[in-house]
């Protein structure tokens, strides 16, 4: 199968990914950016990888507008690039998880020609770091909204897709990420590759439901609500478990959440649903690095710098916004996954 591979494929694209790993921002990068006003920020960043973006946007965008597209366009070209060195298993696996970006664009799109934004802010917004690239999402911005879903006929996208003008948006992204999941999930785990790479789409399943879970029981969401936003095929948060946690109050559902895999001794009590979505983000940062050390040989080293590379273009927006709008450093470290 095209997925199989062998140590040396392997060990050629952990090598490649463990270099580009060594020049993500550490912790200490962040709380000395903390300390910095915006302008100061930007020029510092403008020094390390997103300097080619910083540079070539410069002219068009200013403020955190520039470090938004400067910080997407980089995250787009780094993963096009583990995509174009990697070969066999790796390719095959990295650009189908990246797969999740298709989705990203499809529906920034859909909401940008609703809401009749220029093209050309649309396209600013993109991330070609999936299967299809930036050329076939700009033939998609100058059709008409008819035109798009048409395009994605005979893809699993097309049923949700086709509910757009009768369906709220929210709900149709809510379907396009289950289609996603559930396509890869269909994957057989044939290798063992392959199976340490689904272990992991379930792990990352586990924690989207998990945040969804207590996001929706904050808001008093009926069961069939809670339902129908989480994604079927968690590795513990079967369908079931979902249903049972679901059905209990926000108090007993917390206490019940302690037996798995994902808790390891997270204070959510008494704080806001935001702050607990970030300590489970950085329970799965910490989950994926101990596992990638324990199979260095495998498609979990370069799995977790695609994470990590996503955190810190997170951390740098949140940093850079919130230094733009006067926020006080506790809440903008607050808001940051920093480990």
């Amino acid at each position: 199968m095209i997925y199989r591979g062998n140590r040396a494929a392997w060990a050629y694209i952990v090598a490649r990914t463990k270099v580009m790993k060594s020049r993500l921002m550490k912790a200490e990068d962040f709380r000395k950016l903390l300390n910095m006003e915006f302008d100061e920020i930007v020029r510092y960043i403008g020094e390390t990888e997103y300097k080619k973006e910083i540079d070539e946007l410069g002219y068009k965008f200013t403020g955190p507008r520039l470090l938004d597209h400067a910080l997407y366009a980089n995250l787009a070209r780094t993963y096009r690039k583990l995509i174009e060195v990697s070969f066999g298993a790796s390719k095959f696996l990295i650009t189908r998880y990246l797969e999740k970006w298709d989705v990203w664009n499809i529906i920034n799109i859909i909401r940008g020609k609703m809401a009749n934004v220029q093209p050309e802010v649309i396209e600013d917004v993109l991330v070609p770091a999936g299967e299809r690239d930036l050329e076939f999402w700009k033939s998609l911005i100058v059709r008409d909204i008819e035109e798009i879903v048409k395009s994605f006929e005979g893809t699993p996208y097309y049923e949700p897709l086709s509910k757009v003008g009768s369906e709220d948006i929210s709900k149709i992204e809510d379907e396009l990420y289950k289609v996603y999941y559930r396509e890869l999930l269909k994957l057989n785990p044939t290798d063992f590759a392959m199976k340490l790479f689904l272990d992991f789409i379930k792990m990352e399943i586990d924690i989207r439901n998990v945040k969804t879970l207590l996001r929706l029981k904050a808001e008093d969401a009926t069961l069939d609500e809670i339902i129908n936003c989480t994604i079927p095929g968690g590795y513990e948060l079967t369908e079931e478990e979902i249903r049972k946690l679901a059905a209990m109050p926000l108090d007993e559902m917390i206490k019940s959440l302690e037996g798995y895999w994902f808790w390891d001794d997270v204070q959510i009590e008494g704080k806001s649903v935001a702050t607990a979505e970030i300590e489970f983000d950085k329970i799965w940062i910490k989950t994926i690095s101990k596992r990638a050390s324990n199979y260095p040989l495998s498609i979990l080293p370069v799995l977790q710098y695609v994470v990590l590379k996503k955190v810190e273009v997170d951390n740098l927006r949140i940093l850079g916004w919130g230094k733009y709008y006067g926020l006080p450093n506790e809440e903008i470290e607050r808001q940051m996954v920093i480990l």
